[in-house]
């Protein structure tokens, strides 16, 4: 594969021994039983016919402000990459996505605007956000129609006392491998969601710490993707009184593969932690697969954690309660459909970029 090759050629580039151990035993193209990418399938040239549809954006230009021709500053995470602040591996999509692009750094608060707009697929760097006012924003961020098999990383610097939403709207990839970051200190909130549909072969990992009496909401959607849509969580509490809420819902059917798999991480300082995991998928036919492994790791003692994680059909009964009422069984599909991923729309926080949501998931199921 062309993609190994060239990661073959960064190596030889003067990077630590550390970094090329990442590049090497831990590059998941090359190996695929690492077991944060178990089921990821780097390895394989995923293709499909379908021709993926164009997603309109007009909408959402209307209500938020397109910070994309906006300038931005060059920062240099590169020399950092041996300093890694996760208990857990380091991501390959971090080394790697660090050493092939540039990074650029957008302070949002330089920009006086409640909803922000920003389309990821027309930049070519990894993109470095900063957030320190205590005005809400709304950011949405939109990866449509990529081909890049290089990662790519998005950071977040979260500082005290800050919210910031976060809408990522990952539609019609044919290959999407995306990496995000957050940091959030004290008494900071954000609050993510990850809607992800018609996509080939997408990989989006999402790495949280969170400091004293913040909180890090992290909801995900998977809806009417045609190869392996895999989704990879590690969420550290490394201080009191922080709190976490995650919840991955996916709808799969045509011989589509999704995965789930997260971990929540509790140190041993970290007591009064809340913390909270569930990822459910609905099969609807025999030939789809989902793959959910949730974990928790915790070394305090005075915590409230839980996961879990299940895999189901539609209900047949309830298709029979409709049709006894004069639905019909499509109709009732829908309805349940719905119904199912309700949750993760209603997690949205503004209004407008709700309802934007709700028009996507009705042409959809439609």
């Amino acid at each position: 594969m062309e993609l190994t090759l060239n990661f073959d050629k960064i190596q030889s580039d003067n990077v630590s021994k550390y970094v090329k151990t990442i590049l090497d035993k831990k590059n998941p193209y090359k190996n695929f039983k690492i077991e944060n990418y178990k089921y990821a399938q780097l390895h394989r040239d995923i293709r499909s016919e379908t021709l993926l549809r164009d997603i309109d954006i007009s909408e959402l230009l209307k209500i938020s402000k397109n910070i994309s021709p906006l300038s931005s500053n060059p920062v240099d995470l590169a020399s950092n990459l041996n300093q890694w602040k996760y208990k857990n591996d380091d991501s390959f999509f971090r080394v790697s996505s660090l050493l092939k692009r540039d990074t650029s750094s957008i302070n949002l608060d330089f920009i006086d605007y409640k909803n922000l707009f920003l389309d990821i697929s027309q930049i070519n760097n990894n993109i470095h956000f900063l957030k320190s006012s205590k005005n809400e924003t709304n950011l949405i961020i939109m990866n449509n129609k990529s081909k890049d098999e290089y990662p790519k990383s998005i950071f977040f610097d979260i500082s005290n006392n800050t919210n910031l939403n976060v809408i990522h709207f990952n539609i019609s990839n044919y290959k999407s491998f995306l990496y995000f970051e957050s940091n959030l200190q004290d008494n900071s909130h954000l609050n993510f969601v990850s809607f992800q549909s018609d996509n080939i072969h997408t990989r989006n990992e999402f790495y949280a710490s969170l400091n004293l009496e913040c909180n890090f909401d992290l909801f995900g959607l998977n809806i009417n993707n045609y190869g392996v849509n895999d989704n990879y969580s590690f969420i550290q509490h490394l201080k009191p009184s922080s709190s976490s809420r995650e919840i991955f819902k996916s709808i799969v059917e045509k011989g589509a593969i999704t995965n789930f798999q997260g971990k929540i991480y509790v140190d041993s300082i970290a007591q009064k932690t809340d913390g909270y995991q569930m990822s459910r998928s609905l099969l609807l036919d025999d030939i789809s697969k989902a793959n959910n492994k949730p974990e928790l790791e915790i070394y305090a003692d005075d915590v409230k954690c839980s996961h879990g994680s299940t895999v189901s059909k539609l209900d047949e009964d309830q298709i029979y309660y409709f049709k006894s009422r004069g639905i019909d069984s499509e109709m009732a599909k829908k309805i349940l459909k719905k119904a199912f991923i309700a949750e993760i729309i209603d997690s949205i926080k503004d209004d407008n970029l709700c309802d934007y949501s709700n028009k996507i998931i009705e042409s959809l199921l439609t």
